[in-house]
């Protein structure tokens, strides 16, 4: 490996070039000069698997024409792995360039393969294990979120794998590890936690900011196996509140519609007349100032809301 990378860049001159940038002038001069003839080397990988673009994506120097230039001559790249299956987007976003490169090398996906699918679950990963600032995770995140949607991550083995101690390799500058974590374990729960009621999305959200997880400890499972059982408890206890609304709103349809049987000759079979008694029979009302008893913690309606099946219901 050692003679390998001695020799990384023999035959490969784009790598070259874009590797030592930060070192000679005019460099963009010389890209476009080796480029012009569609230099073959281009579109190969180094000993580490990278190409042009990924060596470009880890550079400290992130000159917005000479990306142009490489997915240009040479948009293969964009969809070429290294050795660690990794796509230069990640190096982007890992290494922290700039917004303009970021949303330039979105773009030339979008234009260029529209349909690849990124492998989201390895770069969460990636960035997760190694000491990256949750910011930069965030942003990548929220760049999946925007763009790739329909694009999955696999939150349940992520959370698995974060609670599993570092490789000894990985020790170096454990800084923003609680942080990092704790963000990370509240992305992976976050669709299951806001579907409780706000006074227990608090409780999880408090709960998971002040657990204290230690990059050098061997306790982490037990962290978030914890905080999986306590969102398994809350989401029992709010199975068996819908079930309880549900009853409830039944019994009030149902007396409403005895009442208006007594008051009124129609016939109660009749498809409008049951809408009617069923929008009409309280249970908005009702339900809401019985749920901080069936919740049994302080509740404020104004602020509290809740994912029922029942359409009218907002809580």
């Amino acid at each position: 490996m050692i003679r390998e990378l001695k020799h990384r860049f023999d035959g490969l001159p784009i790598h070259r070039l874009i590797y030592y940038q930060s070192y000679n002038q005019g460099v963009l001069q010389n890209i476009i000069a080796a480029t012009s003839n569609l230099e073959p080397t281009g579109n190969q990988q180094d000993c580490l698997g990278m190409t042009p673009l990924h060596i470009l994506a880890c550079s400290s120097v992130h000159d917005f024409e000479v990306y142009r230039v490489i997915v240009e001559k040479y948009p293969g790249n964009l969809i070429t792995e290294d050795a660690w299956g990794a796509l230069p987007l990640l190096y982007a976003f890992w290494g922290a360039a700039p917004a303009e490169i970021i949303q330039f090398l979105l773009d030339s996906y979008q234009s260029l393969y529209p349909g690849h699918a990124f492998n989201w679950t390895m770069m969460v990963k990636t960035m997760g294990r190694t000491d990256t600032p949750k910011e930069r995770i965030e942003y990548l995140l929220c760049v999946h979120q925007t763009y790739f949607p329909e694009q999955s991550i696999d939150w349940d083995f992520l959370l698995n794998e974060f609670s599993r101690q570092p490789e000894i390799e990985n020790f170096a500058l454990p800084f923003t590890h609680q942080s990092r974590i704790s963000f990370l374990v509240m992305c992976g729960l976050s669709t299951r936690v806001e579907a409780l009621p706000k006074v227990w999305r608090d409780e999880i959200t408090i709960s998971i900011e002040f657990k204290e997880f230690d990059y050098f400890g061997d306790d982490e499972q037990s962290i978030i196996r914890e905080i999986y059982a306590d969102l398994e408890n809350h989401e029992g206890k709010l199975s068996k509140i819908t079930d309880a609304t549900s009853t409830l709103e039944l019994a009030l349809w149902k007396m409403n519609m005895d009442l208006t049987s007594h008051r009124e000759t129609v016939n109660v079979d009749d498809r409008s007349v049951r809408r009617l008694c069923r929008v009409t029979c309280g249970a908005d009302i009702i339900i809401r100032n019985v749920l901080p008893y069936l919740i049994g913690e302080p509740y404020q309606t104004q602020t509290t809301r809740t994912i029922l099946y029942m359409p009218y219901l907002i809580w």
